[in-house]
């Protein structure tokens, strides 16, 4: 496994690659990132939050990947629709579902990722397919359609 960026670190390059995404730092391996993005025609505003995993915990990335969330405009469940009424996110019992960027088994992410470099850009290709899906029902951005517990896909 690559080294694990800091908190320092993944803070320098989201302020580097995401200038207009505001900071606020929690501890010394946890931060916050609060911003917008423009995929296509409209305008989200997301907070991201990430805590650089202790050693031991790394062994888990599912745990201790980034959340995202988007807070502004309200993401729009969809009736009648093949990929469910919200697809690809994780409900975890808050208000806001954390977007599912990607599977977690097919190792396409670890903490040895820049966010600026993934979490960011990915968050950006979610919208943009969100926006599509809102108007057609289809969801473009592939991905595997896990059932959970709700039986809606994410």
């Amino acid at each position: 496994m690559s080294r694990v960026p800091s908190i320092d670190e993944q803070i320098s390059a989201i302020g580097r690659g995401w200038p207009t995404f505001k900071v606020h730092r929690i501890d010394d391996r946890t931060a916050a990132w609060r911003g917008t993005l423009r995929p296509l025609l409209m305008t989200f505003e997301i907070t991201v939050f990430y805590r650089v995993p202790a050693v031991i915990e790394i062994l888990n990335p599912m745990r201790h990947q980034p959340q995202v969330r988007v807070v502004s405009p309200p993401l729009r469940p969809r009736s009648h629709s093949a990929e469910g009424k919200l697809p690809h996110v994780y409900w975890d019992g808050a208000n806001l579902p954390i977007l599912c960027l990607f599977d977690p088994e097919a190792g396409e992410w670890s903490p040895s990722d820049l966010l600026a470099e993934t979490t960011l850009p990915w968050s950006d290709d979610w919208l943009a397919c969100y926006e599509g899906w809102r108007a057609t029902g289809e969801w473009t951005g592939g991905g595997r359609h896990i059932a959970n517990r709700q039986g809606e896909a994410r």
